[in-house]
């Protein structure tokens, strides 16, 4: 025994010593290229699902767990254990959540379910190159590093707010209601606003050469639509959870996926050339007033009739840069401009009230006798306003005829 002694110690102090884990696994963001629960064969994500993600930050034993489920972000804690000659370390996952899931699709969530099943199981790590595996008992899940590539600089000529103008997907035209819009700052770019008959908000970045965006989780309120606006908002959302190419051409812009295409056109700009000085006012024809923000406009005739019949009166207001009323029974708002010849707070000749953001209404349920109040204020009329501010002052709303609408003539009286 005492002869074997030497010998063990010698074989022992010829082995490498554990070592911290590699600096390659943390900070480098690793993305999922097969998932493999216990007694399955390895999966690979199909080409249409957005894979999924994995980062550790920090330092030390003590990480913080980042990245995607491929739907929805990635959060958790993270111990690490030293590697040894194997290159293999213990690895702890705790806490980890995907978010919420209300944006993946049924494909996407069943990858979702079994990624995040195997990450709270995982108890080892192992790091060959550019390949990460992390085992679960019997279940295995192997990530690639992502490829840096250099920051190309951002196309900061996209700048501004740009309006969506159409929306297809499977090669057919959806419904748009002119009131979504994706504003950019830099690498930063914003969407709100309506496409069917819900408001939407979400967040996104603009990166790399050729330019892509990037948009995270959208949320959106819970309104049901009828069917042609409910396809059109699914079809939207669908389009949103991948990378979009971006193609500019003058004022029209374009995000283009797998799943269809967002046509834009650029919102107003600001201009440094002066407006035109308006003609003075004859004594014969007073320039019109813009709306008093202290009236309520309440609507007394539609296309030269008597306006119908409400349970409550059709109304109007205009403050703080918002339009508000009542359609006849539920309320409505939205911000909006006028845009036109308007000087020393009169408009001359009438000017195009244009709604700039998603419209709300509440959802009372009425009778067939309301009129639609945010249809009209959404194909942008025409506004002119005749008299002194206070009661009696007449507000008109008009817009012309399309191939899809007739023409339509509102008038409203200060109350």
């Amino acid at each position: 025994m005492s002869a074997l002694l030497p010998l063990t110690l010698a074989v022992l102090t010829s082995l490498p010593a554990p070592t911290p884990a590699s600096s390659a696994l943390v900070g480098t963001t690793w993305v999922l290229q097969t998932v493999q629960p216990a007694g399955s064969a390895p999966i690979t994500p199909g080409a249409r699902l957005t894979r999924p993600t994995l980062t550790l930050t920090g330092s030390g034993a003590e990480l913080t767990v980042g990245g995607t489920t491929g739907c929805s972000p990635l959060t958790g804690a993270a111990r690490l254990g030293t590697a040894g000659p194997l290159k293999t370390a213990t690895l702890l996952l705790r806490g980890v959540q995907g978010g919420s899931s209300q944006n993946c699709t049924d494909a996407a969530l069943s990858l979702r379910e079994d990624y995040l099943n195997l990450l709270t199981r995982v108890t080892r790590s192992e790091l060959s190159g550019d390949t990460l595996t992390l085992s679960a008992g019997k279940g295995r899940l192997t990530f690639r590093a992502l490829e840096a590539r250099p920051t190309a600089p951002v196309n900061t000529s996209l700048n501004g707010a740009w309006t969506v103008t159409r929306l297809t997907a499977s090669g057919r035209d959806l419904p748009t209601s002119g009131l979504l819009n994706v504003t950019f700052d830099g690498p930063k770019v914003t969407l709100g606003g309506v496409v069917g008959c819900n408001a939407l908000r979400g967040t996104g970045a603009l990166l790399g050469s050729p330019a892509r965006v990037t948009f995270g989780p959208v949320s959106s309120t819970r309104m049901a639509c009828p069917a042609p606006q409910a396809k059109a908002e699914t079809a939207l959302l669908s389009l949103l959870r991948v990378p979009l190419t971006v193609t500019q051409a003058g004022s029209t812009l374009t995000l283009s996926g797998a799943g269809g295409t967002l046509t834009l056109a650029r919102g107003p700009q600001p201009t440094t050339t002066p407006a035109p000085t308006p003609a003075a006012p004859t004594p014969t024809m007073p320039t019109p007033a813009t709306p008093d923000p202290a009236a309520t406009y309440t609507l007394t005739r539609v296309n030269g009739a008597p306006a119908p019949t409400t349970a409550r009166p059709v109304s109007l207001t205009f403050r703080d840069g918002r339009v508000g009323g009542v359609d006849g029974c539920n309320n409505v708002g939205a911000p909006y401009v006028l845009r036109g010849p308007v000087s020393d707070g009169a408009v001359s000749g009438g000017a195009v009230l244009s709604l700039t953001g998603p419209a709300f209404t509440t959802r009372v349920a009425c009778p067939e006798t309301g009129v639609n109040l945010i249809g009209l204020l959404d194909r942008a009329p025409t506004l002119t306003v005749q008299g002194a501010a206070g009661q009696g002052q007449t507000l008109t709303l008009t817009v012309d005829a399309t191939p899809d609408a007739p023409a339509e003539r509102w008038e409203f009286q200060a109350r």
